[in-house]
């Protein structure tokens, strides 16, 4: 009985020196965003960076819209279409978030995608950006990973670290062309973790 005390009191020396010391050892993140899409795309803004269709001349065709055809939680996911033919382009949605200035911060990125079939070579790449300035081309989203690992659902993660900030951040994630084909993904379940 009098160890068990003793191990206690011992436990909860560490712990208080250890919040004292400014070293939470439980550290929850600074900021959290669960976003499945059921109250729409108010929050974020559409992007894109594509080729002209050599036809046209103009930007080749592309979608983000709501839609219930998949979805991994509630009735509402996001369905992203790329006209990918040409091999290049990429499309994205971002929104800004407020965060702490002057902090070096790690942000968490990770969603669940839906893709029509496995591939050993993707169709298409999962790309993320967190920064301080909005992305506007392709060449920004430098974290990305092979969007056809499985057919059906599949969660991604990124763990992105930032410089300081003046107390915005921009975080954008989106689709990437890698084969000369349409694309047709849906995304759900995006969650932000800001540390």
């Amino acid at each position: 009985m009098v160890a068990r005390k003793r191990v206690g009191l011992i436990v909860g020396l560490v712990i208080t020196g250890a919040l004292l010391s400014g070293c939470d050892l439980f550290t929850p993140p600074l900021l959290v965003m669960h976003e499945g899409f059921e109250s729409g795309l108010q929050m974020w803004h559409k992007g894109s960076d594509v080729p002209p269709d050599p036809v046209t001349r103009k930007p080749v065709v592309w979608e983000i819209d709501l839609s219930q055809e998949q979805a991994t939680e509630g009735n509402w996911a996001t369905r992203w279409f790329l006209d990918g033919r040409q091999g290049d382009g990429t499309i994205w949605l971002v929104t800004l978030l407020s965060v702490h200035k002057n902090r070096p911060l790690a942000v968490t990125l990770s969603l669940q995608l839906w893709s029509p079939a496995a591939s050993a070579m993707p169709r298409a790449q999962v790309v993320t950006y967190v920064g301080p300035l909005r992305p506007v081309e392709k060449a920004e989203f430098t974290h990305r990973e092979p969007a056809d690992k499985k057919a059906g659902w599949q969660r991604y993660r990124f763990t992105i670290p930032v410089g300081t900030t003046e107390g915005e951040l921009w975080v954008a994630l989106g689709i990437s062309a890698a084969q000369k084909t349409l694309l047709e993904y849906f995304i759900d379940d995006v969650r932000v973790e800001v540390r």
